[in-house]
């Protein structure tokens, strides 16, 4: 178990995305964060929050490519 602190608008997104009464934070972090670098993972979030507008778009190309930019290929 850990102890994290989140604002209030914070708090609110994560609890909005409880389905039900029962759920914890802890499966909702888990069904809603991608695990990195997996190309399932990025999919995975590309379709649960895909860009409105395009400036998301230019956003979502920056991520992307600042993240290849630092991980390391595990094939190598």
């Amino acid at each position: 178990m850990k102890t994290i602190t989140l604002d209030e608008e914070a708090y609110a997104r994560l609890k909005s995305w409880k389905r039900k009464p029962k759920d914890s934070f802890s499966s909702v972090v888990k069904q809603v964060v991608p695990l990195p670098g997996t190309m399932g993972a990025l999919l995975s979030y590309l379709d649960a929050s895909a860009p409105e507008d395009a400036d998301k778009d230019r956003v979502l190309e920056e991520t992307v490519r600042e993240r290849s930019e630092v991980k390391e290929d595990p094939w190598t």
